[in-house]
């Protein structure tokens, strides 16, 4: 059984966000308008994320059964 996590089970999510955020400074640089606004939207994403795992860490949590 292969319990090793492989390249893209733990890279995807951060690429992800990688490629927004550079999205969203590009826009932020080149354009005006409608570009500005996206610029917020897409920025504004990796924030939410980190707020999200602040707010509800997922990680160490250990499930207490008592009897």
């Amino acid at each position: 059984m292969n319990t090793k996590p492989d390249f893209w089970h733990i890279w995807t999510i951060p690429l992800i966000l990688a490629v927004v955020s550079l999205w969203g400074l590009l826009s932020a640089l080149v354009g005006d308008g409608l570009l500005d606004f996206f610029s917020w939207l897409t920025l504004s994403i990796p924030l939410l994320v980190i707020a999200r795992f602040v707010m509800k860490p997922t990680a160490g949590k250990k499930k207490v059964i008592r009897k």
